[in-house]
């Protein structure tokens, strides 16, 4: 599976920017979009393609937790673990993170700063991807990461930071701290557009998206769309088709 996804990665690498309080750069995206379901199909209505931005709960939006490390001390047969980071001396844990539908292995180390190192590529070896995220506060946990995840089914690779902390129920949580943006132009007149990851699980095509029509930079109930949804903008019937599992492209049709 490496020799198949590391050109791709290496290609991303050099195009995608990631998603951290310095740099919200757009991403790269190749091959055709993707629908509702995050599978490719035809091309419906007008793309538009969305904006990362290192900033959690835009418009107001709320979120679920979701579940993210059991910080195990010693990695388990069943995990999949091939290769390890080169030692250095700090301790470390030993964990599967799900992301879009995806489980990718982690390790978590408590040095300073603290380190996240994540299997981008899936394939068990954690020395052949990205160098791990750093934490942007001291400690492990709780803090800040940064990390790329790769949608492989969009040949996109999209940044992702989210907020992750211990939980009294056992573990480490998490709720994302970053959101994707764009505008909407109805008869001449630009609406924002936000992608929000509500319900914790890297994948926003399972997420309303807004379009801010009464621009008060918040989420009303009516503005909130899932695909095939409508709103009335203008005198206009703006229908959403779909969003991205990445959050990189939205699609609406008039």
């Amino acid at each position: 599976m490496a020799g198949s996804i590391l050109p791709l990665l290496l290609i991303f690498a050099l195009l995608v920017a990631g998603c951290s309080q310095s740099d919200s750069g757009k991403t790269a995206q190749t091959g055709a979009p993707s629908t509702a379901a995050g599978k490719s199909g035809p091309a419906q209505g007008t793309a538009i393609e969305l904006t990362p931005s290192p900033e959690g709960f835009p418009l107001g939006l709320a979120t679920s937790q979701g579940f993210a490390l059991q910080l195990f001390d010693s990695p388990s047969a069943n995990q999949g673990f091939k290769k390890f980071p080169p030692e250095t001396g700090f301790k470390r844990h030993f964990d599967e993170f799900t992301l879009a539908g995806k489980t990718h292995l982690v390790i978590t180390e408590e040095s300073t700063p603290a380190r996240f190192y994540f299997d981008e590529n899936r394939n068990g070896d954690l020395t052949d991807d990205r160098p791990p995220a750093e934490g942007e506060k001291p400690g492990l946990l709780p803090n800040h990461y940064s990390i790329q995840i790769l949608y492989q089914d969009e040949k996109v690779v999209a940044p992702y930071r989210f907020w992750i902390f211990g939980s009294n129920m056992g573990g480490a949580r998490f709720y994302p701290a970053c959101h994707w943006h764009g505008t909407l132009t109805v008869n001449g007149t630009p609406y924002k557009v936000v992608a929000f990851d509500g319900n914790s699980d890297g994948d926003y095509s399972n997420d309303p998206v807004v379009i801010d029509v009464n621009r008060n930079e918040k989420a009303e109930d009516e503005e909130k769309l899932l695909p095939g949804a409508g709103i009335t903008i203008e005198g206009t019937q703006v229908t959403l088709v779909s969003i991205s599992r990445s959050g990189l492209t939205v699609r609406f049709k008039e």
